[in-house]
């Protein structure tokens, strides 16, 4: 199975999607989870985020039916990294491709 792709989409803080997508990525490393993390700033790269099976967002920038496919709200990770209800609605998601 190929690698699972998930984008963080953020605003003008490259920072902290940075921040984030690091935070996310050796997360599913210590979860033996494989999957590539990237970004993309929705407020300095137009259009649509790069070919992806997650869209994970600290802004309302995207909507599923748009994306075409599932977009979850990570604004929580930004003052909480471990954010149980963000991290399970994520975990659920990378499973269910896995599941497949």
């Amino acid at each position: 199975m190929s690698k699972y792709k998930v984008c963080v989409v953020g605003g003008h803080c490259s920072n902290r999607v940075m921040i984030v997508a690091e935070q996310l990525t050796e997360f599913f490393d210590k979860q033996g989870i494989n999957c590539q993390v990237f970004t993309h700033l929705a407020a300095s790269e137009y259009g649509f985020p790069p070919r992806s099976n997650l869209i994970l967002q600290l802004l309302p920038a995207f909507t599923e039916e748009d994306a075409g496919v599932p977009v979850i709200n990570i604004k929580p990770l930004i003052g909480d990294p471990a954010h149980p209800a963000t991290i399970e609605k994520i975990l659920k998601q990378v499973q269910a491709y896995y599941a497949m």
